[in-house]
């Protein structure tokens, strides 16, 4: 049975109509006002009271203030509940949200509206489906007229909700779908925390179960074991010392409460003071490591670790999580849902693509000396590892190991000998054992709203003893690169900038110009060149370049042994 409450229209502009099932959720208040109807209940299965407000604002700007000045007011009266704010708000928020023919961007509008998301303390979620969401007809005008805006409180219950504009019909407004997305991706790996050092007998752990460990073969295998191993080490040790902090906290301040309680009608006993302490000074301690669990998971690296809430970094990895997933995507103009069939697309979309490489015979190159070749082939040392280890990010996101580098630099003096000896294993024989570099491929948005896989760029995330390795022949190659490399070449070298191209480019333009030359300018890009090289081609051009054949035995198995 549904239940259902409306104002009527007035004139030519449309009426409001909120309607709900009676057996999910229980309204019992509906308000209308001038361009407003809401109502207000609680969600039958889970007791969670929520306000729903929904609106068409008018179209002129002294209108639409009005509207903003009430609406803000009613919003942060009901900022205990969960809130949601929909409609057609006759407002775009920046110029990419509304085309048309002339100048049809108002910012003192888009300003006007945006103060009102802000103020309110609204979240204004990505749309998926299409960017825009009000059709003219004519295939010129266009603009995103209306959303969803959700309160912290709605966000924080319900964290995974996302806005899906379905296809167009009789309406010149698309179908506005808020939806709940419970898709499951697959299991996550555990995350070594930085609160971990703060627990008592934390680290005599890991020194007491690595020393157990005894697994005989190659040095990367070996090394890539006892990593696993620790892990599930330290999953365990998670579940029993730092996991449910909620419930842990609640449970500390209910004790504190019955003594407080106790200590209202009656003196505490000496024992009942000391448990008092003992209960405060425990909750401050678990609200320090949830307070640094929520920083280490937030990625903010520009607040320090304590500088806010735990509220504040909730709600940005809620924001965080709501624009990284991927719910719907656009494939040559059909639109693809659901978990596995998005894998399949971005699979078919990122693969390796072969290309014919041209010869390299005959053309000249730079080439190393044989000093310079030396020097990168040389054994490598326990300080250029510990460096390369040093100039990594410690909490970063880690890659199919779940290692992070924080872990590795507070034992390296237990981790060292491991290290060195894959090390000195691979500079022996070149080879990677098997899974060694596996890598996660994450894709990374390039615009808000993303609607096309082109919209992402793939990065990989790589296990800590690939990284190292990686990091340390990186380093050998930065110190002669600049030999190999033309000069005019800005990118990717020390000291350059890619933009540096750029601004010759304009200062050639404007002097063409100035003295009245004629000016051809000829640009080429490479669409995934990186996925395209073959191995051979590469192999040629550092032989063209002298580079040794042990450096050239490297970089291949670097390059050819990587999985996904």
């Amino acid at each position: 049975m549904c239940g259902y409450s409306f104002q009527p229209s007035v004139g030519a502009s449309g009426g409001l109509v909120t309607v709900w099932d009676s057996a999910r959720v229980d309204v019992w208040s509906s308000m209308s006002f001038v361009h407003v109807l809401a109502i207000k209940g609680k969600v039958i299965l889970t007791a969670e009271d929520f306000v729903i407000i929904n609106m068409h604002a008018p179209c002129d700007l002294a209108g639409k203030k009005l509207l903003w000045n009430s609406l803000n007011s009613l919003v942060l009266n009901k900022s205990d509940v969960c809130l949601c704010v929909c409609g057609d708000f006759n407002s775009v928020r920046c110029v990419e949200e509304r085309k048309g023919r002339g100048d049809v961007f108002r910012q003192t509008d888009a300003d006007y509206f945006n103060k009102f998301i802000i103020d309110s303390l609204l979240i204004d979620l990505p749309i998926c489906g299409r960017l825009l969401t009000w059709y003219k007809g004519d295939g010129v005008s266009m603009s995103r007229l209306d959303n969803f805006l959700l309160s912290d409180k709605w966000c924080q219950n319900w964290p995974n909700c996302i806005q899906i504009a379905n296809q167009r019909g009789l309406s010149d407004h698309v179908p506005l779908i808020l939806h709940v997305d419970s898709a499951n991706w697959g299991p996550q790996p555990l995350q070594i925390l930085k609160c971990w050092s703060d627990y008592q007998g934390y680290g005599d752990f890991v020194r007491e179960k690595w020393k157990s460990f005894n697994i005989q073969d190659w040095g990367g295998y070996v090394l890539e074991q006892k990593l696993k191993m620790m892990k599930s080490c330290l999953k365990e040790w998670h579940i029993q010392h730092s996991q449910n902090l909620d419930g842990k906290i609640s449970e500390v301040k209910n004790q504190i409460v019955v003594l407080d309680l106790k200590g209202e009608s009656s003196d505490l006993q000496e024992v009942e003071v000391r448990e008092l302490q003992a209960l405060n000074v425990h909750l401050h301690s678990m609200a320090q490591t949830q307070n640094s669990i929520q920083w280490q998971k937030s990625h903010l690296n520009w607040l320090k670790e304590g500088d806010a809430n735990s509220k504040f970094f909730h709600g940005y990895m809620s924001n965080r999580r709501r624009h990284n997933v991927i719910n719907l995507v656009s494939v040559d103009g059909v639109s693809v849902k659901g978990v596995h069939n998005i894998r399949a697309v971005v699979f078919n979309h990122f693969k390796v693509v072969g290309a014919n490489q041209p010869s390299v015979a005959g053309l000249p190159f730079r080439r190393l000396t044989y000093g310079e070749a030396g020097n990168i082939t040389k054994p490598f040392s326990l300080d250029e590892v510990k460096q390369a280890v040093r100039e990594c990010d410690s909490y970063k996101s880690p890659g199919p190991d779940g290692i992070c580098f924080g872990f590795i630099k507070e034992f390296w003096d237990l981790l060292q000998d491991d290290f060195m000896r894959f090390m000195v294993e691979f500079h022996r024989n070149g080879k990677l054992c098997k899974g060694l570099n596996s890598t996660f491929i994450a894709l990374i948005l390039k615009v808000n709203s993303p609607q096309r896989l082109n919209d992402f760029r793939p990065i990989s995330l790589v296990g800590c003893l690939y990284k190292v390795l990686a990091k340390v022949l990186t380093n050998r190659l930065c110190q002669v690169v600049v030999s190999v490399v033309s000069e005019s070449q800005s990118a990717f070298i020390k000291g350059k900038q890619i933009l540096d191209s750029i601004l010759i480019a304009n200062e050639v333009v404007d002097e063409a110009k100035r003295l009245n030359k004629e000016l051809l300018l000829f640009k080429v890009d490479f669409e995934k060149a990186y996925d395209s090289i073959d191995l051979r081609y590469l192999d040629a051009v550092m032989t063209k370049m002298n580079f040794p054949t042990i450096w050239r035995k490297w970089i291949l198995e670097c390059v050819g042994s990587a999985t996904a």
